[in-house]
């Protein structure tokens, strides 16, 4: 657990581009300890984009980004990345437990094989996210929210303090959301960090501690009361904000 009152995660400056064209602008932020942060904004604000210069997959045109003190490329150890599900073969043949053990591999020196430690670990991450009963099924055989906890449990595997996660509640039913809200939760409670890129401006109240909210730069960072705020969401959606405005007025009510 982290007991630093510094940020775990500081972002100064923060530019990246793709072929010139600019993903984000200039972002500085300062994530602190035991939260569980909500990233939103709308389609191609830059939201994953931030996720992967957090891990240090993509390079930065300008900017600083530290986790616990270090330099981001040097600390990829120390964080841990949920991937969207479309990103993930669900075809290869790998079962529910040798998945939630991958998370083990940065632990296990590359001329040994895991050993009893390793499996306990993966098994209690399968049991934190409610999965142990699937350990011998292969992925594929699994509804998506299912799939989805087996890779929130290859993340706990690691031991990371801080977890990315990049649109987690995508694609999931109902219940299958407040498992994995659930499981976030407990994360939080055993002292992780959690980032998540969320869509649905319609939870991310209920959802998150705090909003971090793009569009290219950085518009807000703060408790929903401050973010989720009329005027600054019709700056990032624009014309696309008719459906919020529910949201918005319980926000500004409470």
């Amino acid at each position: 657990m982290t007991t630093n009152s510094s940020p775990v995660i500081e972002v100064q400056h923060l530019t990246v581009s793709y072929n010139a064209r600019p993903a984000l602008l200039d972002v500085s932020v300062s994530i602190e300890a035991d939260q569980l942060v909500g990233v939103i904004g709308p389609n191609g604000a830059g939201k994953s984009t931030f996720i992967k210069a957090l891990l240090g997959f993509v390079k930065p045109d300008l900017g600083i980004i530290r986790i616990n003190g270090d330099h981001a490329q040097k600390a990829k150890g120390q964080v841990a990345y949920v991937p969207q599900r479309g990103a993930v073969d669900w075809d290869f043949p790998i079962t529910v437990r040798e998945v939630a053990l991958m998370g083990r591999y940065q632990q296990i020196p590359w001329h040994s094989s895991p050993g009893k430690e390793d499996w306990e670990h993966a098994l209690q991450a399968l049991e934190m996210v409610r999965m142990e009963a699937f350990a011998d099924r292969q992925i594929g055989q699994l509804s998506g929210g299912q799939q989805q906890r087996v890779f929130m449990a290859r993340a706990l595997a690691q031991g990371s303090d801080i977890l990315l996660l990049d649109e987690p509640f995508a694609g999931v039913d109902a219940a299958t959301e407040r498992a994995i809200l659930d499981v976030l939760d407990r994360a939080k409670k055993s002292g992780k960090t959690l980032v998540v890129v969320h869509h649905d401006l319609s939870t991310a109240a209920e959802y998150f501690d705090k909003l971090l909210l793009i569009k290219q730069r950085l518009y807000a960072y703060g408790e929903p009361g401050v973010v989720l705020k009329e005027d600054l969401l019709s700056q990032v959606y624009e014309g696309r904000l008719r459906i919020f405005r529910d949201v918005v007025k319980k926000e500004g009510a409470k």
